[in-house]
């Protein structure tokens, strides 16, 4: 039986059946329940109208996203996950949207809603016995949205035939060799998917989390989760819950953030509230998984990515593509197999990073002479002031090592003057001084600070990279 046709769900029901599929705060749900409301929930959607083939966006928590995924997935349909509410592209229009409510921009016939009768009708649904899942493995299987910091959404797609070698693709908690992850990205997120197929393969359970309030503490403090995988952002408030709830984390003993780098303060706090190892790692959406590096005794200009070896090839280049040699500042770019090679019915896009069978993420880095990747910001974020380019990740790193300065964004606004000038938003806490910020950067900053702004958030994608855009 092909892995494309998800008949294993049935098997796994029959070796593992009583054990548990899915853990979240209020939830628990074994493998033999996983197969029969996938099979009801099939049902039900059946008689709706969906049909195989058909692409389905979903938007909705955590649990009814998973429990949705592997039903369509049964039903051999193409899942395209959306964390908001927000426009869908031309390329990836679907066929029908699953959500707790109607989307202001897509037709309401075409939408299911969830809602508390629903879930009652698919609880009494027959169970749908015919489940071939996708008959044609080039059909669309799951999208992966991203973004980078530029906010313009595009999708990865892979097909049912590269799903199952999207299960088996190495990943940061595996490199560290550790298990019972809580990852608090989206589920619709490319890491979170992956894992949640990785562990039902396994016959693991997927432990997820629907709450950022103090249930999520209560669930730390009491369930048996040992890496929990972040945004630093994410690690940020999770900090701060901790400290509100006063709850320890007992069995935590590894944090593995990714998406943006973590500061030295947040690497400090984290040691001090909870005991346990601290890893930076460094991928893509398109790409996956690329290096980690632990950074438990702090953050240091030494910290290099150790790279995986798995069918990497990671190089430094020129604005020529010719390869440069160790410590030489240049555009990361790599390729490894089964990676994603375009973006779904987007050439422009398609044209702007991929290139010669590489990916090339935006990132300015370069290699030491252990081979070692070291980043120095990306191409796509640098400021240009009248010519003068500025890399607004030097700022950030000044900024985040003030007392008080919780999060930040460097970026540029047309000032009083009328032209273009540095400014920099902060998140702060009840520590910090505003005139003290001023001087520290006046020294400190290799360029002049025209406008200093305190919000309330950062805004971020769900990898938590800055969206300046926004600003």
């Amino acid at each position: 039986m092909s892995f494309y046709n998800f008949e294993f769900i049935s098997q796994i029901s029959q070796t593992h059946g009583k054990e548990f599929a899915y853990i979240d705060e209020t939830r628990k749900v074994t493998f033999l329940e996983l197969d029969i409301g996938t099979r009801k929930l099939a049902n039900y959607l059946k008689n709706l109208g969906v049909r195989p083939n058909a692409v389905v966006a979903l938007i909705l928590p955590t649990y009814l996203n998973w429990f949705f995924t592997f039903a369509l997935h049964r039903m051999g349909v193409g899942i395209l996950p959306k964390n908001s509410f927000s426009n869908f592209v031309p390329e990836v229009m679907p066929d029908y949207l699953i959500s707790l409510k109607y989307h202001p921009n897509y037709p309401k016939d075409k939408t299911i809603l969830v809602s508390p009768e629903s879930m009652r009708e698919i609880e009494n649904s027959k169970e749908e016995s015919s489940l071939s899942g996708y008959l044609n493995p080039a059909h669309p299987g799951r999208f992966f949205s991203t973004s980078g910091t530029t906010g313009g959404t595009r999708y990865v797609c892979y097909s049912a035939g590269e799903l199952e070698m999207l299960s088996s693709r190495q990943a940061s908690y595996s490199e560290v060799g550790v298990d019972y992850i809580l990852s608090l990205y989206p589920f619709g997120s490319g890491q979170n998917y992956r894992l949640a197929l990785k562990s039902m393969l396994a016959g693991r359970t997927f432990y997820a989390s629907e709450f950022r309030d103090f249930h999520l503490a209560k669930f730390l403090s009491e369930s048996p989760i040992r890496t929990i995988s972040a945004s630093p952002v994410q690690i940020s408030g999770l900090l701060d819950l901790q400290a509100q709830t006063g709850t320890k984390f007992p069995y935590v003993k590894t944090i593995i953030m990714g998406g943006s780098p973590p500061s030295a303060q947040l690497v400090e706090r984290i040691k001090s509230q909870i005991d346990c190892r601290i890893f930076n790692s460094y991928g893509s959406t398109e790409a996956g998984y690329i290096g980690s590096v632990e950074i438990t005794d702090g953050v240091n200009e030494s910290n290099g990515f150790d790279l995986i070896h798995e069918d990497l090839d990671l190089q430094i280049v020129d604005e020529n593509d010719n390869p440069l040699p160790a410590i030489s500042v240049g555009h990361i770019r790599y390729r490894r197999e089964n990676m994603a090679t375009s973006y779904y019915k987007n050439p422009v896009a398609t044209a702007q990073v991929f290139n010669n069978g590489y990916f090339y993420p935006g990132d300015l880095g370069f290699l030491d002479k252990e081979g070692r990747l070291h980043l120095e910001g990306r191409t796509s974020e640098v400021i240009n002031l009248g010519g003068v380019k500025i890399n607004p990740e030097r700022i950030e790193k000044i900024a985040l090592a003030q007392l008080g300065v919780n999060d930040c964004a460097a970026y540029a606004e047309v000032g009083a003057s009328g032209v273009e000038e540095l400014c920099i938003a902060v998140v702060v806490d009840g520590d910090f001084s505003q005139e003290i910020f001023e001087k520290a950067l006046s020294k400190k900053s290799p360029h002049a600070i025209g406008h200093i702004k305190v919000v309330p958030a950062i805004p971020r994608n769900e990898m938590g990279k800055i969206q300046r855009n926004l600003f």
